[in-house]
């Protein structure tokens, strides 16, 4: 159980930017085809990486933990973008007129969750991959209900939202070092 609520704290903290475009979107008006968005890209998001981390399952035990990398030089990536210009800044210009549009938003927000999820899949015991979608899902679950609850407020706090912009990076890269250790979740 532990290891699922490590997982879900992974997925809502990669998932922040997600949250505050849903705060800012579903304020505009559009609760209903944002709300709908949301939970489209999020099972694209958990069904897509737990394919890709079970088809890891061909490669060698010994490779998988380097797939730890990826995490950290995302990390690393959004650590630099964010020094460079505010991500806040320019989640005005999608549009989410529609499921297909608010959907594509929340896809393109959460390609950091996706490959972390898929690294945690590949690099956990098959007999864990229900706890990581238990998590997973508990995340998704609490993102949903905390973007409801604050959808009016929150979504015009722009400091905030810096905050955790900035947190999710560091979030990124404890991941990664944590898939490049060897664990007690690991296949080896």
């Amino acid at each position: 159980m532990v290891f699922a609520l490590s997982v879900a704290l992974a997925y809502v903290l990669t998932n922040i930017d997600g949250l505050f475009a849903f705060l800012a979107l579903s304020s505009s008006g559009r609760r209903k085809q944002v709300l709908s968005g949301f939970m489209v890209a999020h099972v694209a998001v958990i069904g897509g990486s737990f394919l890709v981390g079970a088809g890891a399952t061909f490669i060698s035990p010994e490779l998988l933990g380097y797939l730890g990398i990826v995490p950290i030089g995302l990390g690393l990536w959004e650590i630099w973008k964010t020094n460079r210009h505010s991500a806040l800044d320019q989640t005005e210009a999608p549009s989410a007129n529609s499921v297909i549009g608010a959907s594509s938003i929340f896809l393109a927000l959460s390609t950091d969750t996706f490959v972390l999820l898929a690294a945690i899949f590949a690099d956990s015991r098959q007999e864990m991959d229900h706890f990581a979608v238990l998590g997973a899902v508990l995340a998704v679950a609490g993102l949903l209900v905390l973007g409801t609850a604050l959808s009016n407020g929150l979504a015009r706090n722009k400091n905030i939202g810096r905050f955790f912009e900035r947190l999710s990076p560091f979030v990124m890269i404890a991941a990664g070092i944590y898939i490049l250790l060897d664990t007690t979740t690991d296949v080896f």
